[in-house]
């Protein structure tokens, strides 16, 4: 169980630490609305990865299990996720700055996309490394543990 709770809060922290780097190179890069825009999905995606890790950490340390609330808050975020998704993709090539704002809009963009689909629907990382595109490819995928949740 030690392991577990080891685990579980090492997602949540690195999660964090993922959206906190973004942030700052978001400003580092100084890019135009879309790459904005593209970035501040990516940052939601992955604030929201960070808070499940952790809420499911506190749960272990509480012995507590979810609560039907929790889980309908799950699946409205995997709805609203979906939403946004479909308005930015429409959005970025509209507020593109130039060619460079709308690569790099596209590239995060896709990032989150993935993001998303580990989260909501399909674990997508495999192994201590994380992702490993061999394991994906060999095996069949899984779903996420969010997925597995709401799903019941």
């Amino acid at each position: 169980m030690n392991r577990v709770k080891k685990q579980l809060l090492y997602l949540a922290i690195g999660e964090f630490a993922a959206l906190c780097t973004f942030i700052v190179v978001y400003r580092l890069l100084n890019l135009g609305m879309a790459s904005f825009i593209a970035f501040s999905y990516l940052i939601l995606i992955l604030l929201q990865g960070s808070i499940y890790w952790f809420y499911r950490y506190l749960l272990i340390m509480k012995k507590e299990r979810y609560g039907l609330k929790t889980i309908s808050f799950l699946r409205f975020s995997r709805r609203l996720n979906m939403i946004i998704l479909v308005v930015i993709s429409v959005l970025i090539p509209f507020v593109k700055s130039s060619n460079k704002d709308l690569i790099i809009a596209i590239v995060i963009f896709l990032f989150g996309i993935i993001e998303y689909i580990n989260y909501y629907w399909y674990r997508l990382s495999y192994g201590k490394s994380g992702f490993n595109i061999r394991i994906l490819l060999n095996t069949k995928l899984q779903k996420s543990s969010i997925s597995k949740l709401i799903n019941k």
